[in-house]
């Protein structure tokens, strides 16, 4: 269970007329605040986004907007002023994680996010809470609406505040930073990365928001793929990465340099081929060697062929997912369809 043992929120406005941005203190709750009924409301909406956090599907192929993050180098020697004493951004979050001074220590990692690039006005919640048996460190992000640095945390008015009716501090995860990384399925504690989450997906995943923790990126493979088609189309005479299917098909490994010049494998990523009006996503991988994915063609028709022992079709998801056709065995033969 999600054990919320302080908060603090601060207000990050960028701006234009803002010639030199700083974080704007909201406010802050410790475990004595938590045991009112202000901050009881306080505490289940803050739990409410971490379990929303916790529960994504981080580094999945079929996820884009959760991912894994490897801190770099600079994250455990660049250091940030505090209190007179330098911390690195690793000792930053690991102040949040045991709950030392999570006042100042918020305000430090908020001024890293202004700072860095591209980034824009957010309210961002920092809070140190136990799980699995531990002790970790969030940064939430809420969407951001005019007046946020206005509100008060300290008032009498706290659980007002935290209601989702006042339109400031909404019951919505927008973004999320949680440090360390930790695999429930080995029960594992990674101290090297952070689990970073972003509403967006692929098309919005920021960079500023992994940036200003000194992370490294991790790009999913279709946006490997994508970097590595365009490139290579942009060596061909046509507009096109190939200029037959056969090319393609008969081609060696696709391939992409890293921001570290190490060469990427990118053929698991995903290619969407229309036919029929239908979009399908498969794997150049797939595409290329698999015999269960064909593209084939009769003539000018052309078809998308994919073969399976049990297809299902099925509606809905989850608990409420059921079967359309129990029996499949009077399913037209192939032979009569061609």
């Amino acid at each position: 269970m999600v054990d919320v043992e302080s908060v603090a929120v601060f207000s990050c406005e960028m701006g234009e007329e803002i010639e030199k941005p700083t974080p704007d203190l909201v406010g802050t709750l410790d475990e004595d605040d938590l045991v009112t009924d202000a901050g009881a409301e306080a505490e289940r909406i803050v739990a409410s986004m971490l379990r929303d956090t916790l529960g994504r599907r981080y580094n999945s192929d079929d996820t884009k907007n959760a991912r894994n993050h490897i801190f770099t180098d600079a994250a455990r020697s660049a250091s940030v002023n505090l209190e007179g004493e330098d911390r690195t951004t690793v000792e930053l979050l690991e102040r949040v994680r045991d709950g030392s001074d999570i006042e100042s220590v918020g305000e430090s990692l908020s001024q890293l996010y202004l700072n860095e690039a591209r980034s824009v006005s957010d309210l961002l919640i920092y809070t140190q809470f136990s799980e699995y048996d531990d002790t970790f460190a969030a940064i939430l992000k809420t969407p951001y609406l005019e007046g946020a640095h206005e509100i008060d945390l300290d008032h009498e008015d706290t659980e007002a505040v935290f209601t989702e009716n006042e339109r400031v501090i909404q019951e919505e995860t927008d973004k999320s930073v949680v440090y360390p990384k930790y695999d429930k399925y080995e029960e594992l504690i990674d101290e090297d990365s952070a689990q970073l989450y972003q509403e967006g997906g692929a098309q919005h995943y920021a960079k500023y928001w992994y940036g200003f923790l000194n992370l490294k990126a991790a790009p999913h493979p279709d946006e490997l793929v994508e970097s590595a088609i365009k490139q290579r189309a942009s060596e061909n005479e046509t507009s096109a990465a190939y200029s037959t299917y056969q090319d393609f098909t008969d081609g060696g490994p696709i391939t992409l340099d890293d921001a570290d010049g190490t060469e990427v494998d990118v053929d698991q990523g995903d290619v969407s081929v229309r036919i029929a009006g239908k979009s399908i996503r498969v794997s150049i991988s797939e595409l290329r060697e698999s015999d269960n994915v064909q593209l084939a063609r009769d003539g000018d028709q052309f078809y998308m062929l994919l073969s399976d022992l049990q297809p299902e079709l099925t509606v809905g998801s989850g608990n409420g997912k059921r079967s359309l056709v129990d029996d499949l065995s009077n399913v037209p033969d192939i032979r009569d369809l061609f």
